[in-house]
């Protein structure tokens, strides 16, 4: 401003001036955006450029999240050219706002990060996971029934609260509680289900189990006999140096702990697989005391008169290193549970009833110093008989019974037990035995003879007979006196022997006593060794442990041994869920048979009678290689479901079995053939048709009510469980 005459303040002149473009473009920009909803920018022929994550002319719709698909779908024609669709290599519809770098009209194109094509791929990102709708206005997800996720990309389980008898799950981690079992797949963290609490069942756990009991027709007649569950518990003083005996007070002088004491719990499994543990016990409590506390657990799990208790071993020092009076030094004894029919978790001795600190320890009798270093073991089938849901060798041979006898040394290749005339079996029944036994490889048209039979010989095939042997009712001493798992076979040690001397030999021998009668059992099912004619595919393993490592990797997929030539390698392969056999049976160095060339010691065969256990195979896997894998495989291997009760740990270098293509398995880097492998050989059991599952809910004779967990039993069966007959039950 500034001052007039008249002393008035006049504004200043102002040249007016025409804005710039620039000064338009704010306004104009913002008109724009609001065109596409404000979400995009209007381009050229007034057509939307929408952000990331809007979409639709006006960029008004949302995108939802993309995931991998459960279900690969078509697209259908997306460049509106009405011929046939493009296939998968064909791009269309490149830049667009949800597909940038293109899509294909077909299923989609499935290519790495260089752009190079996959095959046997699938599970491409689709929007919600091909399982959902997408709501345009908030971007969210409508899942079909049975998916959730912010992208669908979970398929849930039925009830996500497992009805509170569960916990929902995907399938790393269920695998993961499977005997930490490893699920790599693509739905690894996709697939849920439930994992049901001891005691129900179904998809959401809904359903409550019935009482398990034994089908009362199947042992109504005297050749039968029940496998219940067994254990053999011990506890004994543990060699603290690892070098020296125990009780050698030279080498430990008066610092010696050498005695048992504290206190344990033994854990007991239900057939639903629900725990109880007992009251407290003495390391030193005989069978009374360990018997009056399995039936004193909750809800009878075990119920009066359930079990059988046998000592088996009580020992005392009468010269302590220091102090005074005898101390315990060894207690074992044997458990049949005979009113818990089944195939069950083994017991487990729980000896840290105070948390971190074990409650079973070694004391030197005089002061209060303690040691831990206590031998405990737990065999739930140290005779070689554990219980059983299903009887895989339900039918006899009748009209045939034997004794046994220990093998000379001279034919243990072929076994550790024979018979023949000399023990009771004669000619009409060695003709009734052949024509029992029967098909041994599922191959009816390679069957000799007019029995219609496989010999089972070492050098003949690689699926021998299995049988079991049970005492006949003259020799068992009682019900559950079920007898053991043999293989079996036909043939004389002495190739140019005369084919009378031809004899039935057995893996194992059943007893010294050379008196005692067997009746035969056979089976519907194939017993294959894993090993071929050529190569020698064992096993080695310590006694008490539950992995088993073999010389190849017996899954089969990895290091060349495909599923296309895995029989060059191995007649089978193992899976979970598999059984197997681990007898005490050498693959023989010498190509002589599946025994050991040498032949098995006398102490060999006096345990080979209860090594005939059937295991379940709960993993198969393959670690990375360690610092000893060169001086001894230890890649390669399975789990089993119980511990093995005898030591088959020996090992040969892997040019002990030349002559076949066993070294070539040998990629560990070690001198050729110098690797350290198992002798022992791999049986596996593929079951038959006449299987007879004869521990079930109810016994089989009822049907389980799943909303109480009651059976309701058929007429002419009564009881809890059903496993009673009666003729008033109607």
């Amino acid at each position: 401003r500034r001052a007039g005459g008249d002393g008035r303040v006049k504004p200043m002149n102002r040249t007016r001036e025409t804005p710039h473009r620039a000064a338009r473009e704010p306004n104009e920009t913002h008109k724009t955006t609001q065109a596409c909803s404000g979400h995009g920018t209007c381009g050229t022929f007034d057509e939307c450029i929408c952000y990331p994550n809007w979409q639709e002319a006006d960029c008004s719709g949302r995108t939802c999240p993309f995931v991998p698909a459960h279900v690969d779908t078509p697209k259908g024609d997306l460049d509106g050219s009405a011929d046939a669709l493009s296939g998968t290599s064909t791009t269309v519809i490149a830049g667009s706002t949800v597909y940038p770098h293109g899509t294909t009209e077909q299923y989609p194109l499935m290519v790495d990060s260089a752009g190079g094509s996959l095959t046997n791929t699938g599970h491409a990102y689709a929007e919600c996971g091909n399982k959902g709708i997408c709501d345009r206005g908030s971007g969210e997800c409508e899942c079909f029934p049975g998916y959730a996720g912010a992208g669908c990309q979970k398929a849930t389980c039925a009830d996500p609260t497992c009805s509170g008898h569960g916990i929902c799950m995907n399938a790393q981690n269920l695998a993961a509680q499977d005997h930490d079992n490893v699920y790599n797949l693509w739905d690894a963290e996709v697939g849920f289900s439930c994992l049901c609490e001891p005691g129900y069942s179904g998809p959401t756990c809904a359903s409550k189990m019935c009482k398990y009991g034994i089908d009362p027709l199947y042992y109504d007649d005297d050749v039968m006999a029940v496998r219940a569950p067994t254990a053999r518990v011990s506890f004994s003083v543990g060699n603290l140096t690892g070098t020296k005996a125990v009780g050698d007070a030279a080498a430990f002088g008066a610092a010696r702990k050498s005695f048992l004491e504290g206190t344990y719990a033994i854990k007991f499994y239900d057939a639903f697989g629900e725990d109880y543990e007992t009251a407290p016990l003495s390391v030193g409590a005989k069978c009374p005391e360990v018997v009056a506390a399995l039936e004193g657990m909750a809800n009878d799990v075990v119920p009066k008169h359930g079990v059988a208790c046998t000592m088996r071993g009580y020992t005392k020092s009468d010269k302590p290193v220091n102090g005074k009076g005898p101390g315990l030094q060894t207690v074992a004894y044997d458990l049949v549970f005979e009113e818990n029919p089944g195939d069950l978790k083994p017991i487990e001795v729980n000896a840290y009833l105070d948390g971190e600190r074990p409650t079973v320890y070694l004391a030197d009798g005089n002061s209060t110093d303690q040691e831990f270093n206590v031998d405990i073991d737990v065999f739930p089938n140290w005779k070689g008989i554990s219980g059983e849901f299903v009887d895989y060798f339900p039918s006899i041979c009748h009209g045939v019974q034997f004794m046994v006898a220990k093998t000379p040394q001279n034919e243990r290749t072929l076994g550790a037990a024979f018979t023949d005339s000399n023990s009771g079996l004669s000619a009409d029944e060695e003709k009734l035995l052949k024509a029992c036994l029967g098909d041994a490889d599922g191959n009816a048209d390679n069957n000799l003879e007019v029995y219609n039979w496989d010999y089972g010989t070492p050098n003949s095939t690689n699926t021998p007979h299995i049988v079991k042997l049970a005492p006949t009712d003259d020799s068992k001493s009682g019900m559950y006196d079920a007898g053991t798992f043999n293989l079996v076979w036909y043939g004389r040690a002495n190739d140019n022997a005369d084919a009378s001397t031809n004899k039935f030999y057995f893996s194992g021998l059943p007893t010294s006593d050379t008196n005692k009668k067997f009746a035969v059992f056979p089976t519907s099912g194939v017993a294959t060794v894993l090993a071929t004619n050529k190569t020698a595919v064992t096993a080695r393993f310590d006694r008490g442990a539950t992995k088993v490592y073999t010389s190849y990797d017996t899954s089969c997929p990895e290091l060349g041994i495909g599923h296309i030539n895995h029989e060059t390698i191995m007649n089978a392969c193992l899976n979970k869920g598999d059984k197997v056999f681990l007898f005490n049976n050498r693959f023989d160095t010498a190509d002589a048979g599946y025994g050991d060339g040498d032949g098995l010691t006398d102490a060999e065969v006096d345990q080979s009678a209860t090594a005939g256990n059937m295991y379940e195979v709960v993993k198969v896997g393959v670690d990375a290689p360690s610092a000893s894998t060169g001086t001894t495989e230890d890649r390669f291997y399975f789990v089993v479901d119980k511990a093995i009760n005898w030591d088959g740990s020996a090992t040969a270098a892997r040019s002990a079995f030349r002559g076949s293509v066993m070294d070539e398995g040998d990629t560990s880097g070690a001198t050729a053939g110098t690797q350290l492998v198992g002798i022992h050989s791999i049986v596996k059991f593929e079951p038959g048709p006449t299987s007879y599952e004869f521990v079930q809910q109810c016994s089989g004779r009822g049907l389980c009510n799943g909303d109480d967990g009651l059976c309701e039993c058929f007429t002419g069966y009564t009881g809890d469980n059903c496993d009673q007959q009666s003729a008033l039950a109607v």
